[in-house]
């Protein structure tokens, strides 16, 4: 896979172009989850259908996951934007939808917080803006996953609950957080007020699953930002993407589509 060095350090990346050859296609940026994630999440699941859809779909690795670099600090939200700002310059992509997933649709509303211009569209999925609320349970969560993840007894819980592989993607996990400031970082990034939130005023598509914790962000988002539609989908839990990769699909595909008629229309 290719690799950019942008905001300092080097990203990997994939960009999937529509097999129809469209000369100026439209853009969706994918960005993934924390710690255990990285750009496969996509591919396996919704980017070469998206692909197929007619966008040129952008996927790439966070620092410090998959193959991107690791820096030993340099991990707050801030840091994540920049780094995806950098990146779009290095692939001349003035302005895209984006997809969001967990920890990804944080880096995403901090992105069209700060850059506006850049962002036509936003679907996140499981996520929440970093708001001070979002920092306290991020420092509780990270903490957590520093003192258990890598453990014999938290590698046997994961490998019989979930498989080998994710067992290994914990145990990479674990290696970020010994091997980086990610931990004290994260939670003290430069949060968003209500009012900045509020100010996010691109189209959004907001999924959640009934049942995780984060299905109550829909209310809120509802309230906060003037075009945000929110979708709770019943009986999932916080791995929406990977437990319903065709439903996401369906959602995803429909709503880019209504809001391209949208834009013919009020032109």
């Amino acid at each position: 896979m290719p690799a950019a060095v942008a905001n300092g350090i080097r990203q990997n990346y994939e960009v999937l172009l529509p097999r129809a050859g469209s000369v100026d296609p439209p853009t969706i940026v994918c960005v993934h989850g924390i710690l255990i994630d990285s750009l496969a999440s996509y591919y396996f699941t919704v980017a070469q259908a998206l692909r197929d859809a007619g966008f040129r779909v952008v996927l790439y690795d966070l620092r410090g996951h998959g193959k991107s670099e690791q820096p030993a600090s340099g991990y707050r939200v801030d840091d994540f934007v920049e780094d995806l700002a950098g990146l779009l310059d290095a692939l001349d992509v003035s302005t895209a939808s984006f997809l969001g997933n967990s920890f990804g649709g944080t880096v995403v509303y901090g992105f069209a917080a700060r850059h506006p211009e850049r962002v036509a569209g936003i679907v996140a999925i499981e996520s929440e803006p970093a708001t001070a609320a979002w920092s306290t349970k991020m420092a509780a969560n990270l903490h957590k996953a520093t003192t258990q993840l890598g453990t014999w007894e938290a590698t046997a819980w994961i490998t019989a609950r979930y498989g080998r592989d994710l067992a290994r993607r914990a145990k990479r996990a674990a290696r970020l957080l010994g091997a980086t400031t990610l931990e004290r970082d994260l939670p003290a990034s430069t949060v968003l007020a209500k009012a900045e939130v509020a100010a996010i005023e691109c189209p959004t598509l907001a999924l959640y699953g009934s049942k995780s914790d984060l299905a109550e962000q829909a209310t809120l988002l509802r309230t906060l930002m003037p075009r945000c539609e929110p979708v709770v989908l019943p009986g999932l839990e916080h791995s929406v993407l990977v437990e319903a990769p065709a439903r996401v699909l369906d959602l995803i595909l429909g709503w880019l589509g209504a809001h391209r008629l949208a834009e013919r229309g009020s032109a």
